[in-house]
């Protein structure tokens, strides 16, 4: 399966993030499936993360809720990107949470991600780079759990497989 962790987006906080306009007829991502991926983990066997599951209700359980920042929505990753989304403010509890991740991911044989991590809540997909002006938030994301994710191969949307609650 294909799967990621991450931060779901609240319901009313999704259906005013989906209120914004996008530009370049923008393909919106479905206002269920809003979230801010903390590691994506690839293809993975559904065993191994049934396995890993115990070291993230831990990582859950000493981890205390916070509020996160969105402060803009805009292109992604750069100013021309071809990605519409929310951009989130690199607060040090979010951060913290980040690193934490990717110690008990490196620790169940996870190599480490590359890329910086950049967070984000991704709302649409762009059919090219656009110039489109951000739009200025802020908006305020609740970060009270943590998900593991499916992403179907049928591209139905994501299917939750596990949640736990922050401390």
């Amino acid at each position: 399966m294909r799967c990621f962790i991450a931060v779901p987006v609240p319901p009313a906080l999704a259906v005013t993030l989906g209120q914004q306009a996008v530009p370049d007829q923008g393909r919106r991502s479905a206002a269920t499936d809003l979230h801010l991926t903390l590691a994506f983990l690839g293809e993975r066997d559904p065993d191994w993360a049934r396995r890993l599951w115990p070291a993230l209700a831990g990582l859950a359980a000493a981890t205390p809720a916070f509020n996160l920042t969105l402060t803009e929505i805009g292109p992604f990753p750069h100013r021309e990107g071809r990605i519409w989304a929310a951009r989130a403010e690199p607060a040090p509890p979010l951060m913290g949470l980040h690193r934490n991740l990717w110690r008990c991911l490196e620790e169940s044989g996870v190599a480490g991600e590359e890329r910086a991590f950049l967070p984000h809540v991704s709302l649409a997909r762009l059919p090219g780079p656009t110039r489109a002006a951000p739009v200025p938030g802020p908006w305020h994301l609740p970060v009270t759990e943590l998900v593991f994710q499916e992403s179907p191969p049928d591209g139905g949307g994501y299917r939750t497989l596990k949640r736990w609650a922050l401390q």
